[in-house]
């Protein structure tokens, strides 16, 4: 019986073909057009289709000056007094995901905070420079 079950377990195990990690290969560059876009005001999510491809992010109003547009940082720095978290950070977070790409210094942290999702989802659609930013870090 023992010789029955070990044949029975060799046989499942040549018969069931192994399983790999999927990647998901999407080309995306400065040069890609964004033909609309979607990001309401007050809210931290934003859309964008970009060479046919739905990219979706969110942003974060942080107290970190970038100091261009289209500036990289792997994190976004906070401030306990709320008035200085004012400059408007973006990242895409499908169908991969970037970098933290600056976008924009606000009038206060509530502006910003009103006007960022807005302001990412705008930026994607009209300035390479913040295209560049964003799918820059993105590799083949």
């Amino acid at each position: 019986m023992k010789k029955h079950l070990l044949i029975a377990g060799l046989i499942c195990v040549a018969t069931i073909p192994p399983t790999f990690a999927v990647t998901k290969c999407v080309k995306l560059n400065s040069s890609t057009t964004c033909t609309s876009r979607s990001g309401a005001f007050g809210q931290s999510n934003w859309s964008a289709t970009c060479g046919g491809i739905e990219i979706q992010g969110v942003a974060f109003c942080g107290s970190q000056d970038g100091g261009s547009i289209g500036a990289t940082s792997e994190k976004v720095m906070t401030s306990s007094t709320s008035d200085d978290n004012k400059n408007c950070w973006c990242k895409m977070v499908s169908p991969a995901v970037s970098s933290w790409v600056f976008n924009v210094s606000a009038e206060s942290a509530g502006a910003c905070a009103y006007l960022c999702a807005y302001n990412c989802a705008s930026r994607a659609q009209s300035d390479a420079s913040f295209r560049s930013g964003l799918f820059g870090s993105l590799s083949d």
